[in-house]
């Protein structure tokens, strides 16, 4: 049997889930699955029709896959069952558990009468266990390939990485946004860094309404209070990393507004940018490249901690966008 006995599926993003469920079955060796879905959090979680599949052989069997969702709700004395329930599988059945609770920390959330009961044991001493805290910017990245390759897609320069950025961190989410990415590409099948502008905002602090409150009068107290906010929500360094992301990604666009040219893009946006790409001018577009470098050498190099590299570009920042005027009453 090329699969484990049965899974566990440890995360709390219903879409990595199923995609996680559907390359598990399609590796598993046998073909026409029929796949089954039971709710843990249902009046009646695990229906007779699930004890049935689960442990009477059928004369005429189908591979059979039995997806529980939700399944960290289930009680005590369900997971007493299914502990003596799994024990007689064939190879017919293919018992899927989706533990989709949030995690605290780095601390899987597994309930602690799960945690006591013979099938996670011995699912964790046979490594029958999948675990994800779901995506972040890291795993975003390896995300879209995955989903280039699936597609066929290819990427324009720097457009794969400025993608990754842009996107949700859900993956539902993203699917739907890539979607409108792979119909943009067309026959071409070229993702470009314009595409990019396809996406929608749907994050706390989008990075251009940052930048655009930068740059007004009195703003560092509120831009300050939302970016640690952000900070403190997420990994440590996401929004650092997210930011110099962002700064490498937009400073070809401010290069080419700054020097009177039409970079391609959305137009509202290319509208709200242009103001500030000229009172930045080339000198200014340099110095927000080398923030973000500056920023991302010091950590690489060890030089700083996250927070300080954080604190040494966000002032940089507010120091090159508040107009010069503003900056000198300020001192």
């Amino acid at each position: 049997m090329n699969r484990p006995k049965y899974l566990f599926l440890v995360c709390p993003d219903p879409q990595l889930i199923k995609t996680q469920i559907d390359a598990r079955l399609k590796a598993s060796g046998q073909n026409d699955w029929e796949t089954k879905t039971f709710w843990g959090d249902d009046d009646e979680p695990l229906p007779n029709a699930f004890w049935t599949d689960l442990t009477i052989k059928s004369l005429f069997p189908q591979p059979k896959a039995l997806v529980v969702r939700r399944a960290h709700t289930l009680k005590a004395d369900q997971w007493d069952k299914l502990d003596a329930g799994v024990k007689g599988l064939g190879s017919d059945i293919f018992p899927l558990f989706c533990l989709e609770g949030e995690w605290k920390g780095k601390t899987s959330p597994i309930p602690v009468a799960l945690s006591r009961r013979g099938l996670f044991k011995k699912a964790k001493k046979e490594q029958w266990i999948w675990e994800s805290k779901g995506l972040d910017q890291r795993s975003l990245t390896d995300f879209v390939k995955a989903w280039a390759a699936r597609e066929g897609l290819t990427f324009e320069p720097g457009a794969g990485q400025a993608l990754a950025f842009a996107l949700p961190m859900d993956a539902v989410a993203s699917r739907l946004e890539l979607d409108k990415i792979a119909l943009a590409a067309g026959d071409e099948r070229l993702v470009r860094k314009e595409y990019v502008d396809l996406v929608a905002q749907t994050g706390e602090m989008p990075f251009f309404e940052l930048m655009d409150a930068l740059a007004q009068p009195g703003a560092e107290v509120s831009v300050w209070k939302r970016v640690l906010n952000d900070h403190a929500k997420s990994a440590k360094d996401q929004m650092l990393f997210n930011l110099i992301g962002f700064l490498a990604s937009q400073a070809r666009m401010y290069w080419m507004l700054a020097n009177g040219e039409n970079p391609k893009g959305n137009p509202y946006m290319l509208k709200k940018k242009a103001p500030i790409a000229q009172r930045l001018g080339q000198a200014g577009v340099a110095r927000m490249i080398d923030l973000a470098l500056e920023a991302e050498l010091s950590l690489k190099t060890g030089e700083r901690r996250y927070e300080e590299a954080l604190d040494i570009l966000m002032a940089g920042l507010i120091d090159l966008f508040q107009p010069k005027q503003q900056a000198r009453r300020a001192r």
